[in-house]
């Protein structure tokens, strides 16, 4: 009789952590990816930001990010909920990159985040305006010996 009541108290604490693990889900909610150019070689530094808004990350050395918050009006730091996330990726001599993920509970992983590289333009590193030759410089308040 000692058997049959060891087996059942075995097989209850088995359906008691089943149930206690379904309860829980699959844990935080997370996007990860790889940013890569068209040759394969990963893309560091790039920014990664979405609308609803997660934390903003940048690329590691070796093209992978990980987004595993959101921050609230307040500045608060919350778990990202699952939805529609629109996504655009920056990084200097690429083409932005923009596209939407339904993100679902859990681990969320993005595949082919590929960049096309380009030539910036000239406004892209130029001053947008030429200071004026007639504009007097400011007074720094150090007065000149004579």
């Amino acid at each position: 009789m000692q058997k049959d009541s060891m087996k059942v108290f075995g097989l209850v604490a088995m359906t008691c952590g089943a149930l206690f693990l379904s309860a829980c889900g699959s844990g935080p909610t997370t996007i990860r990816g790889r940013i890569t150019d068209a040759t394969g070689s990963p893309i560091a530094k790039a920014e990664v930001a979405t609308q609803p808004e997660t934390d903003v990350v940048v690329s590691n050395s070796r093209g992978f990010f990980v987004l595993r918050q959101r921050i609230t009006e307040l500045g608060e730091s919350l778990p990202i909920k699952p939805g529609k996330y629109r996504f655009t990726i920056r990084k200097f001599g690429f083409e932005e990159l923009k596209f939407d993920v339904n993100v679902k509970a859990g681990s969320n992983k993005i595949k082919s985040l590929q960049m096309r590289e380009r030539t910036p333009d000239i406004e892209d590193t130029a001053p947008s305006e030429t200071q004026d030759d007639q504009t007097a410089p400011m007074d720094s308040g150090i007065q000149k010996g004579h």
